[in-house]
Protein backbone atom coordinates (compact mmCIF):
# COMPACT_ATOMS: atom_id res chain seq x y z
CA UNK A 1 0.00 0.00 0.00
CA UNK A 2 1.00 3.58 -0.68
CA UNK A 3 1.69 6.00 2.04
CA UNK A 4 -0.39 8.91 1.81
CA UNK A 5 1.44 11.83 2.46
CA UNK A 6 -0.43 15.51 3.27
CA UNK A 7 -0.74 17.67 0.72
CA UNK A 8 2.26 20.46 0.59
CA UNK A 9 0.97 24.20 0.31
CA UNK A 10 2.40 25.80 -2.48
CA UNK A 11 5.36 28.27 -2.28
CA UNK A 12 5.34 31.55 -2.68
CA UNK A 13 7.24 32.96 -5.21
CA UNK A 14 11.25 33.88 -4.54
CA UNK A 15 11.27 38.13 -5.19
CA UNK A 16 14.50 39.75 -4.83
CA UNK A 17 13.66 43.99 -4.28
CA UNK A 18 16.43 45.84 -4.70
CA UNK A 19 15.90 49.90 -3.93
CA UNK A 20 17.72 52.55 -3.09
CA UNK A 21 16.44 52.47 0.55
CA UNK A 22 18.96 55.17 2.02
CA UNK A 23 16.54 57.58 0.06
CA UNK A 24 13.41 59.00 0.39
CA UNK A 25 12.47 57.48 -2.84
CA UNK A 26 13.74 54.08 -2.58
CA UNK A 27 11.88 53.65 0.77
CA UNK A 28 8.60 55.37 -0.78
CA UNK A 29 8.89 52.48 -3.68
CA UNK A 30 9.06 49.87 -1.57
CA UNK A 31 6.11 51.06 0.83
CA UNK A 32 4.10 50.78 -2.73
CA UNK A 33 5.03 47.55 -2.96
CA UNK A 34 4.17 46.47 0.48
CA UNK A 35 0.87 48.13 0.14
CA UNK A 36 0.29 46.05 -3.57
CA UNK A 37 1.09 43.05 -1.60
CA UNK A 38 -1.30 43.77 1.58
CA UNK A 39 -4.50 45.18 -0.71
CA UNK A 40 -3.95 42.24 -3.58
CA UNK A 41 -3.34 39.76 -0.85
CA UNK A 42 -0.59 38.47 -2.63
CA UNK A 43 2.77 36.56 -1.15
CA UNK A 44 5.68 36.68 -2.14
CA UNK A 45 8.77 36.00 -0.11
CA UNK A 46 10.60 39.49 -0.16
CA UNK A 47 14.46 39.41 -0.19
CA UNK A 48 15.65 43.07 0.33
CA UNK A 49 19.07 44.11 -0.83
CA UNK A 50 20.29 47.16 0.96
CA UNK A 51 24.20 47.16 -1.57
CA UNK A 52 24.92 46.85 -4.99
CA UNK A 53 22.87 44.20 -6.55
CA UNK A 54 25.03 41.93 -8.58
CA UNK A 55 25.35 38.24 -9.50
CA UNK A 56 27.33 37.76 -6.66
CA UNK A 57 23.70 38.39 -4.63
CA UNK A 58 23.35 34.63 -6.00
CA UNK A 59 26.16 33.24 -4.08
CA UNK A 60 23.83 33.42 -1.12
CA UNK A 61 20.52 31.57 -3.07
CA UNK A 62 20.36 30.15 -6.75
CA UNK A 63 19.17 32.14 -9.20
CA UNK A 64 17.14 29.71 -10.47
CA UNK A 65 15.06 30.00 -7.21
CA UNK A 66 14.42 33.35 -7.59
CA UNK A 67 11.14 34.21 -9.45
CA UNK A 68 11.13 37.56 -10.24
CA UNK A 69 13.06 41.08 -9.30
CA UNK A 70 12.37 44.79 -8.73
CA UNK A 71 14.96 46.76 -9.01
CA UNK A 72 16.30 50.74 -9.37
CA UNK A 73 19.18 52.38 -11.25
CA UNK A 74 21.93 52.10 -8.64
CA UNK A 75 21.46 48.21 -8.51
CA UNK A 76 22.25 47.47 -12.02
CA UNK A 77 26.26 47.32 -12.15
CA UNK A 78 27.90 47.19 -15.99
CA UNK A 79 24.30 48.95 -17.10
CA UNK A 80 24.33 52.30 -15.92
CA UNK A 81 27.38 52.50 -13.42
CA UNK A 82 30.58 53.42 -14.74
CA UNK A 83 32.32 50.09 -13.80
CA UNK A 84 30.95 46.67 -13.19
CA UNK A 85 31.37 45.52 -10.00
CA UNK A 86 31.18 41.60 -10.77
CA UNK A 87 32.58 40.16 -13.86
CA UNK A 88 28.95 39.38 -15.11
CA UNK A 89 26.37 41.39 -16.11
CA UNK A 90 23.00 40.62 -13.76
CA UNK A 91 20.72 41.11 -16.25
CA UNK A 92 22.05 39.13 -18.69
CA UNK A 93 22.19 35.97 -16.16
CA UNK A 94 18.45 36.89 -15.27
CA UNK A 95 17.51 36.63 -18.60
CA UNK A 96 18.74 33.36 -19.24
CA UNK A 97 17.21 31.75 -16.53
CA UNK A 98 13.75 33.65 -17.64
CA UNK A 99 13.34 36.00 -14.76
CA UNK A 100 11.21 38.70 -14.99
CA UNK A 101 12.73 42.00 -14.09
CA UNK A 102 10.64 45.17 -13.67
CA UNK A 103 12.99 48.14 -13.28
CA UNK A 104 12.67 51.69 -11.81
CA UNK A 105 13.71 54.98 -13.38
CA UNK A 106 16.59 53.55 -15.74
CA UNK A 107 17.25 54.16 -19.81
CA UNK A 108 15.08 52.26 -21.57
CA UNK A 109 15.72 49.90 -23.26
CA UNK A 110 18.36 48.92 -21.67
CA UNK A 111 21.57 46.12 -23.28
CA UNK A 112 19.66 42.91 -24.03
CA UNK A 113 16.23 43.90 -24.44
CA UNK A 114 14.73 42.02 -26.98
CA UNK A 115 11.51 39.99 -27.87
CA UNK A 116 11.09 37.16 -25.42
CA UNK A 117 13.42 38.83 -22.40
CA UNK A 118 10.75 39.79 -19.31
CA UNK A 119 11.53 42.78 -18.34
CA UNK A 120 9.34 45.59 -18.26
CA UNK A 121 10.43 49.62 -17.49
CA UNK A 122 8.59 52.27 -14.69
CA UNK A 123 9.39 55.87 -14.37
CA UNK A 124 7.36 58.63 -12.64
CA UNK A 125 5.97 61.51 -15.17
CA UNK A 126 8.41 63.92 -16.17
CA UNK A 127 5.86 66.17 -17.52
CA UNK A 128 3.99 66.64 -14.44
CA UNK A 129 6.92 67.30 -12.44
CA UNK A 130 8.45 69.62 -14.83
CA UNK A 131 4.82 71.53 -15.07
CA UNK A 132 4.02 71.70 -11.33
CA UNK A 133 7.75 73.29 -10.65
CA UNK A 134 6.52 75.68 -12.91
CA UNK A 135 3.44 76.13 -10.91
CA UNK A 136 5.51 76.36 -7.61
CA UNK A 137 7.65 79.06 -9.44
CA UNK A 138 5.07 81.17 -10.67
CA UNK A 139 2.81 80.77 -7.26
CA UNK A 140 6.17 82.31 -5.48
CA UNK A 141 6.00 85.62 -7.47
CA UNK A 142 7.50 87.24 -10.14
CA UNK A 143 11.38 86.93 -11.54
CA UNK A 144 13.47 88.68 -13.77
CA UNK A 145 14.67 85.80 -14.88
CA UNK A 146 14.24 81.78 -14.51
CA UNK A 147 16.47 78.88 -14.83
CA UNK A 148 17.19 75.16 -15.07
CA UNK A 149 19.91 72.71 -13.97
CA UNK A 150 20.12 69.15 -15.27
CA UNK A 151 21.54 66.19 -13.85
CA UNK A 152 25.26 65.64 -13.37
CA UNK A 153 24.99 63.32 -16.10
CA UNK A 154 22.61 63.81 -19.19
CA UNK A 155 19.72 61.97 -18.76
CA UNK A 156 16.44 61.80 -20.84
CA UNK A 157 14.14 62.26 -17.53
CA UNK A 158 16.12 65.71 -16.72
CA UNK A 159 15.90 66.57 -20.03
CA UNK A 160 12.47 66.37 -20.26
CA UNK A 161 11.54 68.01 -17.17
CA UNK A 162 13.96 71.12 -17.72
CA UNK A 163 11.99 71.08 -21.35
CA UNK A 164 8.51 70.67 -19.33
CA UNK A 165 9.53 73.25 -17.16
CA UNK A 166 10.38 75.73 -19.70
CA UNK A 167 7.11 75.24 -21.72
CA UNK A 168 5.18 75.76 -18.59
CA UNK A 169 6.46 79.05 -17.54
CA UNK A 170 6.26 80.61 -21.01
CA UNK A 171 2.90 79.43 -21.40
CA UNK A 172 2.20 81.69 -18.06
CA UNK A 173 3.59 84.43 -19.98
CA UNK A 174 7.63 84.31 -18.29
CA UNK A 175 9.51 84.17 -21.43
CA UNK A 176 13.13 84.85 -19.91
CA UNK A 177 14.09 80.78 -19.52
CA UNK A 178 17.55 79.61 -19.83
CA UNK A 179 18.77 75.63 -19.48
CA UNK A 180 22.34 75.02 -18.26
CA UNK A 181 23.94 73.07 -20.38
CA UNK A 182 27.72 71.65 -18.98
CA UNK A 183 30.64 71.48 -21.45
CA UNK A 184 32.49 68.00 -21.54
CA UNK A 185 34.66 68.59 -18.83
CA UNK A 186 33.19 67.51 -16.09
CA UNK A 187 36.03 68.63 -13.47
CA UNK A 188 34.98 72.37 -14.88
CA UNK A 189 30.90 71.87 -14.12
CA UNK A 190 31.12 73.59 -11.01
CA UNK A 191 32.90 76.78 -12.43
CA UNK A 192 30.64 76.88 -15.53
CA UNK A 193 27.41 76.30 -13.28
CA UNK A 194 28.40 79.74 -11.33
CA UNK A 195 29.48 81.29 -14.32
CA UNK A 196 25.68 80.88 -15.44
CA UNK A 197 24.21 81.55 -11.98
CA UNK A 198 26.34 84.97 -12.44
CA UNK A 199 24.38 85.84 -15.86
CA UNK A 200 20.72 85.08 -14.78
CA UNK A 201 19.03 88.72 -14.36
CA UNK A 202 17.93 88.48 -10.66
CA UNK A 203 15.77 87.99 -8.53
CA UNK A 204 16.18 84.65 -10.70
CA UNK A 205 14.42 81.39 -9.93
CA UNK A 206 16.25 78.08 -10.50
CA UNK A 207 15.07 74.63 -10.58
CA UNK A 208 17.02 71.80 -10.33
CA UNK A 209 15.77 68.09 -11.42
CA UNK A 210 16.62 66.67 -8.50
CA UNK A 211 17.72 67.00 -4.66
CA UNK A 212 20.88 66.47 -5.37
CA UNK A 213 21.68 69.29 -8.22
CA UNK A 214 19.60 71.76 -5.91
CA UNK A 215 22.06 70.93 -3.28
CA UNK A 216 24.79 71.66 -5.23
CA UNK A 217 23.34 75.31 -6.70
CA UNK A 218 22.97 75.99 -3.13
CA UNK A 219 26.61 74.70 -2.45
CA UNK A 220 27.73 77.06 -5.03
CA UNK A 221 25.68 80.20 -4.46
CA UNK A 222 26.78 80.52 -0.96
CA UNK A 223 30.57 79.95 -1.97
CA UNK A 224 30.03 82.95 -4.88
CA UNK A 225 28.51 85.04 -2.53
CA UNK A 226 25.18 84.79 -4.48
CA UNK A 227 22.51 85.05 -1.90
CA UNK A 228 19.15 82.77 -1.87
CA UNK A 229 16.39 83.63 -1.50
CA UNK A 230 16.91 87.20 -1.59
CA UNK A 231 18.73 86.98 -5.35
CA UNK A 232 17.97 83.06 -6.15
CA UNK A 233 14.95 80.91 -5.64
CA UNK A 234 16.26 77.02 -5.81
CA UNK A 235 13.38 74.51 -6.11
CA UNK A 236 14.69 70.79 -6.43
CA UNK A 237 12.71 67.33 -7.00
CA UNK A 238 12.81 64.22 -4.15
CA UNK A 239 12.20 65.97 -1.44
CA UNK A 240 14.80 63.76 0.24
CA UNK A 241 15.72 65.01 3.80
CA UNK A 242 19.19 63.74 3.70
CA UNK A 243 19.73 66.86 1.50
CA UNK A 244 16.25 69.34 2.04
CA UNK A 245 16.79 69.43 5.48
CA UNK A 246 20.23 69.80 5.69
CA UNK A 247 21.22 72.27 3.34
CA UNK A 248 21.33 75.87 4.42
CA UNK A 249 19.59 77.67 3.99
CA UNK A 250 16.50 74.73 3.42
CA UNK A 251 15.57 73.07 0.08
CA UNK A 252 12.39 73.78 -1.22
CA UNK A 253 11.23 70.43 -3.08
CA UNK A 254 8.64 68.53 -5.38
CA UNK A 255 7.55 65.02 -4.02
CA UNK A 256 6.85 62.52 -6.74
CA UNK A 257 4.34 59.49 -6.58
CA UNK A 258 7.21 57.12 -5.88
CA UNK A 259 4.57 55.31 -3.83
CA UNK A 260 2.52 54.80 -6.57
CA UNK A 261 5.70 53.91 -8.99
CA UNK A 262 6.22 51.36 -6.42
CA UNK A 263 3.06 49.95 -6.27
CA UNK A 264 2.61 49.65 -10.52
CA UNK A 265 6.20 47.85 -10.27
CA UNK A 266 4.55 45.04 -7.89
CA UNK A 267 1.88 44.96 -10.52
CA UNK A 268 3.75 44.62 -13.43
CA UNK A 269 5.63 41.95 -11.90
CA UNK A 270 2.68 39.99 -10.66
CA UNK A 271 1.12 40.21 -14.35
CA UNK A 272 4.60 38.24 -15.49
CA UNK A 273 4.72 35.62 -12.76
CA UNK A 274 0.73 35.03 -13.47
CA UNK A 275 1.46 34.23 -17.29
CA UNK A 276 0.97 37.46 -18.63
CA UNK A 277 2.72 40.39 -20.29
CA UNK A 278 2.22 44.06 -19.07
CA UNK A 279 3.90 47.14 -21.26
CA UNK A 280 7.49 47.22 -22.17
CA UNK A 281 7.24 51.04 -20.91
CA UNK A 282 5.01 52.73 -17.90
CA UNK A 283 5.29 56.30 -16.95
CA UNK A 284 3.34 56.79 -13.76
CA UNK A 285 1.50 59.77 -12.93
CA UNK A 286 0.25 59.78 -9.46
CA UNK A 287 0.31 63.27 -6.91
CA UNK A 288 3.10 65.37 -7.30
CA UNK A 289 3.26 67.47 -3.98
CA UNK A 290 5.42 70.45 -3.01
CA UNK A 291 7.58 70.87 0.49
CA UNK A 292 8.61 74.83 0.29
CA UNK A 293 11.33 75.62 2.78
CA UNK A 294 13.19 78.58 3.15
CA UNK A 295 15.11 77.96 -0.47
CA UNK A 296 11.97 79.92 -2.08
CA UNK A 297 10.76 81.91 0.83
CA UNK A 298 9.09 85.07 -0.46
CA UNK A 299 10.98 88.37 0.11
CA UNK A 300 8.69 90.18 2.50
CA UNK A 301 9.80 89.42 6.48
CA UNK A 302 6.18 87.89 7.52
CA UNK A 303 6.42 85.54 4.20
CA UNK A 304 9.94 84.34 5.60
CA UNK A 305 8.37 84.33 9.05
CA UNK A 306 5.07 82.42 8.04
CA UNK A 307 7.35 79.62 5.80
CA UNK A 308 9.94 79.49 8.97
CA UNK A 309 7.02 78.51 10.89
CA UNK A 310 5.09 75.86 8.24
CA UNK A 311 9.12 74.24 8.47
CA UNK A 312 8.84 73.29 12.07
CA UNK A 313 5.57 72.48 11.92
CA UNK A 314 6.54 69.81 9.21
CA UNK A 315 9.14 68.75 11.40
CA UNK A 316 7.75 68.94 14.86
CA UNK A 317 3.56 68.73 14.71
CA UNK A 318 4.16 64.84 15.42
CA UNK A 319 5.97 65.96 18.57
CA UNK A 320 3.31 67.44 20.43
CA UNK A 321 3.99 70.77 18.94
CA UNK A 322 1.05 73.40 19.99
CA UNK A 323 1.06 76.94 18.98
CA UNK A 324 2.64 78.66 22.14
CA UNK A 325 5.61 76.09 21.64
CA UNK A 326 6.09 77.33 18.04
CA UNK A 327 6.27 80.84 18.53
CA UNK A 328 8.45 80.63 21.13
CA UNK A 329 10.46 78.81 18.62
CA UNK A 330 10.14 81.76 16.18
CA UNK A 331 10.73 84.27 19.10
CA UNK A 332 7.74 86.19 18.47
CA UNK A 333 3.92 85.89 20.44
CA UNK A 334 1.12 83.68 20.07
CA UNK A 335 -1.16 86.54 18.90
CA UNK A 336 1.75 88.12 16.23
CA UNK A 337 2.21 84.07 15.25
CA UNK A 338 -1.77 83.66 15.05
CA UNK A 339 -2.34 86.96 12.91
CA UNK A 340 0.88 86.89 10.37
CA UNK A 341 -0.07 82.83 9.74
CA UNK A 342 -3.26 83.49 9.06
CA UNK A 343 -2.60 86.85 6.89
CA UNK A 344 -0.22 84.39 4.64
CA UNK A 345 -2.14 81.01 4.63
CA UNK A 346 -5.64 81.79 5.21
CA UNK A 347 -5.97 79.42 8.32
CA UNK A 348 -4.86 79.12 11.48
CA UNK A 349 -1.73 77.65 13.30
CA UNK A 350 -3.80 74.79 15.16
CA UNK A 351 -5.19 73.73 11.85
CA UNK A 352 -1.93 73.41 10.21
CA UNK A 353 -0.60 71.39 13.01
CA UNK A 354 -3.75 69.07 12.97
CA UNK A 355 -2.92 68.72 9.33
CA UNK A 356 0.52 67.76 9.34
CA UNK A 357 -0.63 65.31 11.95
CA UNK A 358 -3.41 63.88 10.25
CA UNK A 359 -1.46 63.96 6.66
CA UNK A 360 1.28 61.61 8.55
CA UNK A 361 -1.61 59.65 10.13
CA UNK A 362 -3.17 58.68 6.32
CA UNK A 363 0.55 58.13 5.54
CA UNK A 364 1.08 55.20 8.25
CA UNK A 365 -2.59 53.63 7.85
CA UNK A 366 -1.66 53.31 4.24
CA UNK A 367 1.99 52.36 4.30
CA UNK A 368 2.16 50.35 7.54
CA UNK A 369 0.80 47.29 9.60
CA UNK A 370 0.66 49.53 12.31
CA UNK A 371 -2.12 49.48 15.01
CA UNK A 372 -4.57 52.09 15.24
CA UNK A 373 -2.95 53.19 18.49
CA UNK A 374 0.47 52.88 17.90
CA UNK A 375 -0.47 55.31 15.19
CA UNK A 376 -2.14 58.00 17.62
CA UNK A 377 1.45 57.98 19.40
CA UNK A 378 3.31 58.15 16.65
CA UNK A 379 1.19 61.61 15.51
CA UNK A 380 1.53 63.04 18.64
CA UNK A 381 -2.22 62.15 19.97
CA UNK A 382 -2.73 61.18 23.41
CA UNK A 383 -5.37 58.39 22.16
CA UNK A 384 -6.67 56.77 19.63
CA UNK A 385 -10.19 57.54 20.42
CA UNK A 386 -9.45 61.12 19.31
CA UNK A 387 -7.56 60.70 16.86
CA UNK A 388 -10.45 58.52 15.44
CA UNK A 389 -12.83 61.27 16.46
CA UNK A 390 -10.72 64.41 14.30
CA UNK A 391 -9.88 61.76 11.35
CA UNK A 392 -13.60 60.61 10.79
CA UNK A 393 -14.62 64.56 11.40
CA UNK A 394 -12.01 65.72 8.81
CA UNK A 395 -12.40 62.76 5.75
CA UNK A 396 -15.41 61.48 6.45
CA UNK A 397 -14.64 57.89 7.25
CA UNK A 398 -13.06 55.73 10.15
CA UNK A 399 -9.32 54.60 9.80
CA UNK A 400 -10.56 51.06 9.19
CA UNK A 401 -12.66 51.97 6.13
CA UNK A 402 -9.82 54.62 4.89
CA UNK A 403 -7.33 51.58 5.31
CA UNK A 404 -9.55 48.42 4.20
CA UNK A 405 -10.87 50.31 1.10
CA UNK A 406 -8.50 51.53 -0.90
CA UNK A 407 -9.39 54.91 -0.33
CA UNK A 408 -5.95 56.08 0.14
CA UNK A 409 -5.97 56.45 -4.22
CA UNK A 410 -5.00 52.95 -4.55
CA UNK A 411 -6.42 51.01 -7.25
CA UNK A 412 -7.89 47.64 -6.70
CA UNK A 413 -6.63 45.45 -9.33
CA UNK A 414 -5.62 42.01 -9.87
CA UNK A 415 -8.69 40.95 -6.97
CA UNK A 416 -9.13 37.67 -8.83
CA UNK A 417 -7.74 35.90 -11.37
CA UNK A 418 -4.76 33.44 -12.26
CA UNK A 419 -2.63 32.29 -9.14
CA UNK A 420 0.01 30.62 -11.36
CA UNK A 421 3.21 31.67 -8.52
CA UNK A 422 1.37 33.92 -6.91
CA UNK A 423 -0.27 32.26 -4.03
CA UNK A 424 -3.09 34.05 -1.78
CA UNK A 425 -3.78 34.40 1.39
CA UNK A 426 -6.90 32.52 2.49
Amino acid sequence: MTKRTKHQPQKAPLVVVALPFTHREGVDEYNGVMRYLRETRTEWDLRIVRCSFGVGLFRDFPVSEVSGVICGMEFLPGIVSYEPYFPEDVLDLLARHDVPVVCLDVPFPLRGHGRGVRRAYLSVDSEQIGRKAAQVIAKAGEYASYGFVGAFEDRAWSRDRGAFFARELRARGRRNVSIFQSGADPARRDEELVGWLRRLKRPAAVFASNDHCAANVLRLCSGAGLHVPEDFAVLGVDDDPIFCMHTRPTLSSLHPDFEAEGYQAAHALAEFLEGRRPPARMVVGGTVTSTERMSTAPSSPAGRLVRRADEIIGERACKRLNAEMLASALGISRRLLDMRYRQINGGSVREAIEEARLARAKELLSGTFLSHAEIARSCGYNSESYLEHVFVRRFGQSMSAFRGSGANGAEKERREGGKADGRKRS
